[in-house]
C-alpha cells in the first residue's frame, strides 16, 4: 500500500494454519453455552415451520416475513435433533462457514492475505455474528450467499462468474427479503468499478430477477401488505427513517452492554487507518466496497423498518461481514506504518467488546423474552390428550414448543394461525380442521390470547362446527377440546321438567366409542318461565358401579347466552363433548345429565326429586 511496509509476510502455508485457527475459534465462540437459554419465540417458530411437510412449509413462508430456503434446510437438518441445541446447530454451521468466506472475499477484493485474515477473524468474534450463528433463525445463513455473490462479482467477467454471480444473488433473496441491501451495494461496487462492464452487469441482473420472479408472484400479495400497507405520509416515512438510523447503528456497532463508546472506537480505528499513510485512488477504490454495502444496508434497513413497522437489527448480518472487512483494511493499515499499532487496536475494540461478547451474546436478549415456560403446551397435552388427538396452534412459534418435546405416542398437531405475524383466513382454517375429522375425532386448539383480537372469529366457528368438550384457561393461554361430530346417533324424548322454569325436552347420544375415544350428547331445553340464576349442565358417563369415567360440565347456553336471559316459550340445544380416559376398560356405560347451580353447587332436581336425567347407554369397544 505504500512503501515504508514493515510487516511480515505471511506465506500461503502460514496462511492457510492461521485461517484453519480462525475457524476453530469461530467454532468454539458460538459454541458457547448452545443450549442456553431455552428456545426463544422466533426459535419455536423456526422448528414448527421447519417440521411441516413441504408443501405446507412453502404455504406458511408466503405468508410470513422470510422466504422458505432457511426452512426447508432447517428440515432436512432436524435429522440430527429437535432440541435447542441441535436446531441451533444449523446456524453454527452458516455463522462459521462465513469466516473462509469473508476470507476469500476479502483475498478478491484486497488482494492481500493479511487483510483477508483480518477479515476472517473479525467475522469470528464480531459480536453481532456470534449472537446470530446461534439463533435458529435464517440470519447466519443470510451472510453465505452474499459473500458468494461478492466473490464472484469481484472475478473477471466469465460464463462461469456470470453464473455464479447470478445464482447467488437470487438465491440470497430466496434466504431472506433485506438481502437485497447488501446485495445493491455489491453490484453498485462492481459497477462503479468496472463501468465498461454496466451493459453486463444489468443482463444478469435482469437473469437473477428471472429465477426470484416466481416467488415474488408467490408472495406480491403478502409483501404488499406488509411494505405498502401503511397510511404513513412520504415526509412521515423519511422522518421515521431518520429517527432509525441511530438504532440501526446501534445494532450494527452492537453497542449493547459496552455503549457507545464501543461503536465510536470502530470509528477512531478506521479513521487512523485512513490518517495513517497515503491515500491513494486504489485504497479509495477497495474502501469504497465495505462502504457502499454499510451504508445502503443500513438506510435500506431504517427505511424498511418506517414502512413496515418492524425494526430488526438481525438484517444487517450480511453488512456486519463487510463492517469486518472495513475494520480489517484499516487494521492492516495501521500495521503498515508500525505493527504494533495494529495490536494495540485490536486489543482497545477487544477491551470494549467483552462486555457484549462475554455476557449478552449469550443471552439472547434481543429475542422475545417476555415470561414463558416452553413445556406449558406440552405438559398440558401429556396429561389430557390422547395420543390419537390432534392439536392445532393459533401461532407457531408454541407449536415449535411442543414439537421439541414431542415423543412418539404424543398427539399429532397442525396449525390454525389467528395472531401475528400471520392471519389467516377463516375459511382456510375450517377447511383444514374439516379434512382433518376424517382422521382425528379428538381436536384441541391451543390459543395464545384465547378469544382476543382476531382469535376472536374462531371459537364461534369451532363451537358451531365441533362439540365442545372442555376449555381451560392457564395464563395467556385457552385451552380447548372438541369432538367430531359423529355419524351415528342415538335418541329418546325426556320431558324432564325443573321447578326453575326449565325443561329438558329431549336427547340424543353417541351409543357406540372407543377406549380412549370421543362421545357426545345432545340436550334440547325450554325455557318455561323467566330463570333467576345462571346454570350449569353437566354429563356424567358412569360405570356399572357407578364410577364416574368422564364428565363434561358447561354454562348452560354459553357464556353468550346464559340460563338467566333466556325467554319464556325460547329453546336451546346444547352440544357436550366427553372424553374418554385411554387406560379404560371396554363395556358399557351410563349416561346421566342434570343441573346445578354454580355458586352453591347445589344440583336442581325434578318434580319426581331426582337431581339427574338417565340419557341411555354408551357401548365402549
Amino acid at each position: 500500500m505504500h512503501s515504508n511496509e514493515t510487516r511480515p509476510t505471511i506465506s500461503p502455508a502460514w496462511g492457510r494454519a492461521l485461517l484453519a485457527a480462525t475457524v476453530l475459534l469461530a467454532l468454539a465462540l458460538r459454541l458457547v453455552r448452545l443450549a442456553e437459554p431455552a428456545l426463544r419465540w422466533d426459535e419455536g417458530w423456526s422448528l414448527a415451520h421447519a417440521s411441516l411437510p413441504w408443501a405446507d412449509l412453502a404455504r406458511v413462508a408466503s405468508l410470513e416475513w422470510h422466504p422458505p430456503t432457511f426452512a426447508a434446510l432447517l428440515r432436512l437438518w432436524l435429522v440430527f435433533g429437535k432440541s435447542p441445541a441441535a436446531i441451533r446447530a444449523f446456524s453454527v454451521l452458516a455463522g462459521v462457514a462465513a469466516v473462509p468466506l469473508a476470507y476469500a472475499v476479502a483475498a478478491a477484493w484486497s488482494e492481500s492475505r493479511r487483510v483477508a485474515l483480518w477479515s476472517a477473524l473479525l467475522a469470528a468474534v464480531w459480536p453481532l455474528l456470534v449472537y446470530y450463528g446461534q439463533v435458529a433463525r435464517p440470519y447466519a445463513l443470510m451472510a453465505l450467499p452474499v459473500l458468494g455473490a461478492a466473490w464472484f462479482a469481484l472475478r473477471p467477467a466469465s460464463r462461469r462468474n456470470d453464473l455464479g454471480l447470478v445464482l447467488l444473488t437470487a438465491l440470497s433473496l430466496y434466504v431472506h427479503y433485506y438481502s437485497v441491501w447488501a446485495l445493491a451495494g455489491i453490484w453498485l461496487y462492481a459497477a462503479l468499478l468496472q463501468p465498461r462492464r454496466i451493459g453486463r452487469l444489468t443482463l444478469l441482473g435482469l437473469a437473477a430477477g428471472v429465477l426470484y420472479v416466481p416467488w415474488l408472484l408467490v408472495v406480491r400479495g403478502n409483501l404488499s401488505q406488509r411494505l405498502l400497507g401503511g397510511t404513513a405520509s412520504a415526509a412521515d416515512t423519511w422522518a421515521e427513517t431518520r429517527a432509525l438510523l441511530k438504532p440501526t447503528l446501534q445494532g450494527l456497532f452492537f453497542t449493547y452492554a459496552s455503549g457507545w463508546r464501543a461503536a465510536w472506537g470502530v470509528l477512531a480505528v478506521g479513521a487512523a487507518g485512513v490518517l495513517c499513510g497515503p491515500f491513494t485512488r486504489r485504497a479509495g477504490r477497495q474502501v469504497l466496497l465495505p462502504l457502499l454495502v454499510v451504508g445502503i444496508s443500513v438506510a435500506g434497513v431504517a427505511y424498511g423498518a418506517a414502512t413496515a413497522r418492524w425494526f430488526a437489527v438481525r438484517y444487517l448480518v450480511p453488512a456486519a461481514v463487510f463492517l469486518g472487512m472495513g475494520l480489517a483494511w484499516a487494521l492492516d493499515r495501521l500495521a503498515a506504518r508500525w505493527w504494533p499499532l495494529a495490536g494495540v487496536a485490536l486489543l482497545a475494540l477487544a477491551a470494549l467488546y467483552w462486555p457484549a461478547s462475554t455476557g449478552f451474546v449469550y443471552e439472547k436478549m434481543l429475542e422475545v423474552v417476555d415470561p414463558f415456560d416452553p413445556a406449558e403446551d406440552y405438559a398440558y397435552l401429556r396429561e389430557h390428550a390422547g395420543p390419537g388427538d390432534l392439536a392445532y396452534f393459533n401461532v407457531l412459534a408454541r407449536a415449535g414448543w411442543y414439537e421439541a418435546l414431542r415423543r412418539e405416542g404424543d398427539p399429532a398437531w397442525s396449525y390454525a394461525m389467528r395472531w401475528d405475524p400471520i392471519i389467516e383466513p377463516l375459511e382456510t382454517i375450517a377447511a383444514r380442521i374439516t379434512r382433518s375429522t376424517t382422521e382425528h375425532s379428538r381436536l384441541w386448539f391451543l390459543l395464545y390470547k384465547g378469544t382476543y383480537g382476531p382469535n376472536a372469529p374462531l371459537k364461534p366457528w369451532l363451537d358451531a362446527h365441533l362439540i365442545p368438550a372442555s376449555a381451560e384457561w392457564q395464563g395467556d393461554m385457552l385451552y380447548l377440546a372438541y369432538v367430531a361430530p359423529p355419524e351415528e346417533w342415538a335418541g329418546a324424548a325426556v320431558n324432564a321438567a325443573y321447578s326453575e322454569g326449565l325443561t329438558l325436552e329431549s336427547a340424543r347420544w353417541t351409543p357406540h366409542s372407543s377406549v380412549g375415544g370421543p362421545a357426545a350428547v345432545e340436550l334440547v331445553w325450554r325455557c318455561e318461565a323467566p330463570v333467576a340464576a345462571n346454570y350449569k349442565v353437566f354429563i356424567h358417563a358412569l360405570d356399572d358401579a357407578g364410577a364416574l369415567v368422564a364428565q363434561h360440565d358447561a354454562l348452560l347456553g354459553g357464556e353468550e347466552h346464559p340460563s338467566a336471559s333466556w325467554r319464556a316459550g325460547e329453546s336451546l340445544t346444547g352440544r357436550y363433548g366427553l372424553l374418554l380416559p385411554p387406560a379404560g376398560a371396554p363395556g358399557a356405560l351410563h349416561l346421566r345429565a342434570g343441573l346445578y347451580d354454580p355458586g352453591t353447587g347445589q344440583r336442581l332436581r325434578l318434580a319426581d326429586g331426582q337431581d339427574t336425567v338417565d340419557l341411555g347407554m354408551l357401548v365402549v369397544d
